[in-house]
């Protein structure tokens, strides 16, 4: 098995930036590198926030998919020809800023302040408003979960 030397990307916290009129938005400065990134951008399936992974992050999800004994072959091609005809390639600049793909802008309601959400080796770009929403109604469930974790 490779070892890889590079630690993976962690991506934790809650940010508030906003989309220019050329629908770049700025990475926080604890997220990215002094150079730019490769990145892979696609809508989250039920098209509510956009998820942002790196290129590895990404074909260790294409790998999971590929390899899950619970689905089906067919299923398993479906899914991953959705998921790669999805995704986009992006790449931040030396100040960190990302564009985002217009029509995914449009279609998720992705302009002005957005919502910048960390999630392991991932991160989403949310409408601010479903956002506020989401997390309010996912609280009661974090709530659950950390209790039961004995957070």
């Amino acid at each position: 098995m490779e070892n890889n030397s590079q630690p993976q990307k962690f991506f934790a916290g809650e940010f508030r930036h906003a989309l220019d009129e050329k629908n770049r938005i700025t990475i926080p400065s604890r997220w990215r590198q002094d150079k730019g990134e490769e990145f892979i951008i696609l809508p989250e399936p039920q098209h509510q926030f956009l998820v942002v992974m790196s290129q590895e992050e990404f074909a260790r999800m294409s790998a999971q998919a590929e390899n899950h004994s619970a689905v089906s072959a067919r299923d398993r091609r479906i899914f991953l020809r959705h998921l790669h005809s999805r995704a986009e390639h992006g790449t931040s600049d030396r100040q960190g800023r990302l564009v985002l793909p217009e029509d995914m802008c449009r279609q998720l309601g992705l302009k002005g302040e957005v919502a910048l959400v960390g999630g392991r080796g991932r991160f989403e770009i949310w409408n601010l408003p479903k956002w506020k929403r989401a997390h309010e109604e996912e609280t009661a469930t974090y709530q659950h979960v950390a209790s039961v974790i004995g957070l």
